[in-house]
């Protein structure tokens, strides 16, 4: 995205959105829409039963890479792309051991997936992954901090999630009605 026209423009869309495009339509776009919504739906369910711990997940990500890519003057391409590759790197870090499909053609352990990935942009693409690996290096740095406890969602978020006003109530409310979409009592 450009910071230019998010801050002076009033252009605030462009953070948000930039994370929502995963490239030109064909069979990569396919997988990697594919592997949004199956490994970023069971990061939801399995790892984080408080919705403002994975806000913190997706929000880490995010701003990692606009700073990463910025402080190495990498423009990116797709930074959905490179998000997915982010989470499923998290998710394999917590599902290591399981079995998993990829695609209906070949079963492969769930810590190889984010290296299939890096395989996938390389083949594709045409390119290096170099983007990729970025991801892969956000992903680790987010799951070594959560793990070690070093991050933690900040308790003015906790204390608005779990407060009185319209609209966390609102959205408290809300996560209760499809909390059987998510296996949580």
């Amino acid at each position: 995205f450009k910071l230019h026209e998010t801050i002076f423009k009033g252009q605030i869309w462009r953070p948000i959105t930039a994370f929502l495009n995963f490239g030109p339509f064909g069979v990569g776009y396919i997988m990697t829409a594919q592997f949004v919504w199956t490994y970023m739906a069971t990061l939801e369910r399995l790892n984080y039963d408080k919705p403002y711990d994975f806000w913190v997940m997706i929000l880490f990500g995010c701003s990692s890479m606009v700073a990463g890519y910025s402080m190495l003057n990498i423009p990116p391409r797709y930074l959905g792309h490179n998000l997915s590759t982010f989470l499923v790197y998290v998710w394999s870090r917590y599902h290591e051991g399981m079995e998993v499909n990829l695609m209906e053609l070949f079963n492969a352990r769930a810590e190889m997936l984010p290296w299939f990935f890096l395989a996938q942009t390389a083949l594709l693409e045409g390119e290096l992954p170099i983007l990729d690996l970025l991801g892969i290096l956000f992903g680790h740095i987010y799951h070594h901090c959560k793990t070690t406890q070093v991050l933690k969602t900040p308790q003015f978020i906790v204390n608005w999630y779990n407060g009185s006003g319209p609209y966390s109530t609102a959205i408290r409310n809300k996560y209760k009605e499809i909390s059987s979409d998510f296996e949580i009592q």
